[in-house]
This record gives structure tokens, sequence and C-alpha cells, in this order.
């Protein structure tokens, strides 16, 4: 009986001693701004974004969902541009207090609005219509690869600044290899430099 008793106090102080630890986040959410710096092949001018990303990121091994709207203006038109990034991302954090670096990759997607198409003049029917029905909406595939830091606020919060690099291949190259059509739109790369707040919940 006393055995019982013991294991049963055993128990009530276990469960009182989890119940005042803080637990571990199972998920959050970073609201951040950034610059964003377009490859020049891409004739977009540098430019603002805004986004959001959400997951668990802050895991020794975490992964998250990052979209972010940039607002460029294409250098040879003068038109405002909308791009939109969105990939998923795996991250590995470094925790070492405070402050956790981290590095990650992503894969996903760059969707650009009300683009201008560079159509060669001699391009036969079937590519001049293939090309202009991507011009106004066309959607990269894009590869990232990063680092940055989180910085501890709370036990809740943190700030985070990132640096990212996204190499990003044309559709519109992919359809004009597929037709026969030379065009110098090609790999290009993007930049990002961003700063944001983290709520882990």
């Amino acid at each position: 009986m006393r055995s019982i008793d013991i294991r049963a106090t055993l128990a009530i102080v276990a469960i009182a001693v989890l119940a005042s630890t803080p637990q571990a986040a199972s998920a959050d959410v970073s609201a951040f701004i950034g610059s964003v710096s377009f490859d020049e092949e891409a004739d977009l001018d540098n430019s603002l974004g805004v986004g959001l990303r959400w997951g668990k990121s802050s895991g020794v091994l975490a992964g998250e969902t990052s979209l972010m709207i940039a607002r460029p203006e294409r250098g040879s038109a003068g038109e405002s541009v909308t791009s939109i990034f969105y990939e998923g991302r795996i991250l590995v954090n470094i925790p070492v207090g405070q402050v956790m670096p981290f590095v990650g990759v992503g894969f996903g997607a760059i969707t650009t609005t009300s683009a201008s198409a560079d159509i060669p003049a001699d391009s036969d029917a079937a590519a001049t219509e293939a090309l202009e029905a991507i011009s106004a909406l066309q959607t990269n595939s894009a590869f990232s690869y990063g680092a940055g830091v989180r910085y501890a606020l709370s036990d809740r919060m943190d700030a985070r600044f990132d640096v990212r690099q996204y190499q990003v291949l044309s559709a519109k190259s992919l359809v004009a290899d597929e037709l026969g059509v030379e065009i110098d739109e090609k790999r290009v790369q993007h930049s990002e430099l961003s700063v944001g707040v983290v709520v882990r919940f």
C-alpha cells in the first residue's frame, strides 16, 4: 500500500513539473519585409517585398512554407509587375541560446503578372501564340538556398533575419526550346534580404 502511495505521489509531482514547464512550440508564423534584387536578365528593377512564412521552423530540423509578394517596375517598359514567390523549405537550426543561426533550401515557383513578351520577329505562328499565352502570366520553377539568424525576444517571439538566393528556370525558355525557337531568356538569379518577426504558438 505504501509503495502505491509513493508511486502516486511521484506521478502527481511529475505531472505538476511537466505542466509548469514551457512547452515547445508546435507551430509558428512569421511576417516579414524584404529587399528583392532581380537579375538584370529579368528586366525588373529592385523592389520591396512583403510576406508570410508558416510551419514549424524552430526545431533543429524544421520546415516552413513561404509566400512573398513584390511589385517591381519593368525597366524597359516602365510598367508595374507583380511577382509572387511561393515555396516550401527545409531548415537546419543551430541552437546556441538566445541566438539561433540557420541554413535552408527550398523549392517552389515564382509567378510574374503583366509581363511584356519579348518574341523574336521571325517566330512562327505556333511559337508566337505559345509565348504570348505565357507572357501575361508566367510561372517559373525556382530553387532557393539561404541562411539567417533568429534572435529570441521572448518565450514566444523572435526577430528573424534572412538572406536568400533564388535560381529561376524560365517557363518561357522551356516552351521555346520545345518549339525550336531561340530566345535569350534562360536561368536567372534573384536575391532576398529580409527582416521579420516570428510568433510561436
